[in-house]
């Protein structure tokens, strides 16, 4: 069998299911796998019969109660993994959805629902593609794996994290199906840092202020603005993923169509999340914290933004910072293997090759990465719609994945 027929019948096997993925997509919808509270074992279960309707052994990881990772191998060790999460955030208010947020809603060539884009979309194409490749071909001299995990949405400890770190599994290469939409896979995303920054004042009674006491929320007012100023200054970029900065934040300002947005590469974001200060209404407040959340371009670190963050605070007295969690950028080499076969698969499905970008949020891929894999995103989604009402996913970019994948994986493996 030549080359080329080998992957025609790959294609051909593929098709047969198309349409079960998309009734498996719209019934792993209607599986709440809400995070927080963070239980995923019913959508662990939706995945591990699938698997195992096709005849596939997978492992049920819990590291802690709740926390499901559905992990499985074939063909030995780990050269490829499909990697993916089962998690959503909450749906919130149900009345401004047009259809039920778990109804898995089938309308006009869409999947309707909390997580159909991020990322039960996605997921749901690597898993078929996994599935089909590994029935089609028994021979293959590398490994690939499957991964479905419990906590991306709140940052991958007992997921991704776990079977990086602690099981030790170290793919060559992790295929993630998040939503990079598939004009776009992303070989990077920004670091991030939260603190928080304690401001203490001087208590007096309300009735005389301010011509007594120190004020704690007036003054982390001020600080507030001398933080922000941060996000003001451009860093640079190393040079191998410049032009892919400078396209990213173009296509931020594509998708989302904000003014300035197209300098969030080059940038620090800057946001406050939680305030708390004052002990009473009619008290001078003594204290106010706040918690920041900074995202952190290429060119510098955790600790550079905290070095960066003291130094504004030096104006101030009675003022310290305390940091709560972060971890630095992080990129895969844009010449890696994977990110030129994903290029290629696309281009002969679709006819166009999609284009390296990074990212300004964070995906598990960074756990991958930061253990020396080559982590790419390449998934499909409706970014404007991820974590708001109504998410859905287009079904014909669900199977044009699905496609891809196997493509990628005809690729990868060389059966």
């Amino acid at each position: 069998m030549t080359v080329d027929s080998k992957l025609d019948m790959l294609l051909s096997r593929g098709r047969e299911y198309e349409d079960e993925l998309i009734n498996f997509l719209s019934g792993f919808i209607q599986v709440k796998s809400v995070n927080p509270p963070g239980d995923v074992r019913e959508a662990a279960e939706y995945v591990q019969s699938f698997l195992s309707k096709w005849g596939l052994q997978s492992r049920w990881i819990e590291p802690k109660e709740g926390v499901v990772t559905i992990y499985s191998n074939v063909g030995g060790e780990d050269y490829i993994m499909l990697n993916g999460h089962m998690d959503v955030v909450p749906e919130g208010d149900h009345s401004r959805w047009t259809y039920p947020p778990y109804s898995g809603k089938i309308v006009d060539g869409y999947v309707y629902g909390r997580g159909a884009s991020d990322m039960k979309g996605g997921l749901s194409a690597l898993i078929f593609a996994y599935a089909v490749f590994t029935n089609v071909f028994d021979k293959f001299d590398r490994g690939v794996s499957l991964a479905a995990v419990g906590d991306e949405e709140v940052g991958g400890q007992y997921g991704s994290l776990y079977i990086a770190e602690e099981l030790g599994i170290k793919p060559n290469y992790v295929l993630l199906g998040e939503p990079s939409t598939l004009n776009y896979y992303n070989i990077g995303e920004k670091g991030i840092v939260w603190y928080r920054v304690k401001v203490a004042g001087e208590p007096a009674h309300a009735s005389v202020s301010p011509y007594a006491g120190d004020n704690a929320i007036l003054k982390a007012g001020e600080v507030i603005k001398e933080i922000y100023k941060l996000s003001e200054i451009d860093f640079e970029p190393p040079g191998d993923i410049r032009d892919i900065a400078i396209q990213s934040g173009l296509k931020a300002k594509e998708l989302l169509g904000l003014d300035g947005i197209e300098k969030i590469f080059f940038r620090l974001s800057c946001n406050v999340g939680l305030i708390n200060g004052g002990v009473k209404t009619n008290v001078v407040a003594p204290e106010c914290t706040i918690d920041f959340d900074m995202r952190i371009p290429h060119a510098i670190t955790v600790d550079d933004v905290l070095k960066l963050v003291g130094e504004k605070l030096s104006k101030f007295d009675g003022v310290s910072i305390e940091k709560i969690s972060g971890h630095d950028p992080n990129y895969t080499n844009p010449e890696t293997p994977l990110a030129k076969v994903i290029e290629e698969s696309a281009y002969e499905e679709m006819g166009y090759k999609p284009k390296p970008s990074l990212v300004m949020g964070a995906t598990d891929g960074r756990h991958f990465r930061l253990k020396g894999c080559d982590a790419v995103v390449y998934g499909p989604g409706e970014w404007s719609r991820i974590h708001g009402f109504d998410e859905r996913i287009e079904i014909n970019d669900v199977k044009r994945a699905f496609r891809v994948y196997l493509r990628i994986l005809y690729r990868m493996l060389k059966p």
